[in-house]
């Protein structure tokens, strides 16, 4: 397994409170990546999942709830994370951001991969590879 540290979430980049219904439409993008994930060789046991389980906010005019953008995140067996995939509320994209650490075991800001969300195949390569599992 590739070493890696813990890096800040993507969800400060998409830190905005989303729709319920949007919520919904993520959770099945990370639920079809998570099975490319699985076919490329990065173990169930190293995938640990942050989805929507409370309230962010509610409106009070109209009684809508909002909800926190659900994220997948991935780990080491040592428990550093590897990535973080989350799903861009417009595009349908995949914002992968993918832990980098230096030559002395140094933290960096993680590198961000923007891929399309017709292509979920090359989301999961990109993390299988920062992993360290055969791709």
């Amino acid at each position: 397994m590739a070493g890696t540290h813990t890096t800040d979430s993507s969800a400060v980049l998409l830190c905005r409170p989303i729709s319920e219904e949007t919520a919904a439409e993520q959770n099945a993008a990370l639920d079809l990546l998570l099975t490319h994930l699985t076919i490329t060789g990065v173990h169930a046991e190293l995938i640990k999942r942050q989805i929507p389980t409370r309230c962010a906010v509610k409106l009070y005019a109209s009684g809508e709830s909002l909800w926190h953008p659900p994220e997948l995140v991935i780990y080491t067996d040592a428990g550093w994370r590897v990535a973080t995939v989350s799903v861009g509320e417009r595009s349908g994209s995949y914002m992968v951001a993918l832990a980098r650490v230096g030559l002395d075991n140094e933290s960096y800001a993680a590198r961000v991969e923007v891929v399309p969300a017709h292509l979920p195949g090359r989301a999961a390569l990109l993390v299988a590879q920062s992993a360290g599992a055969p791709a």
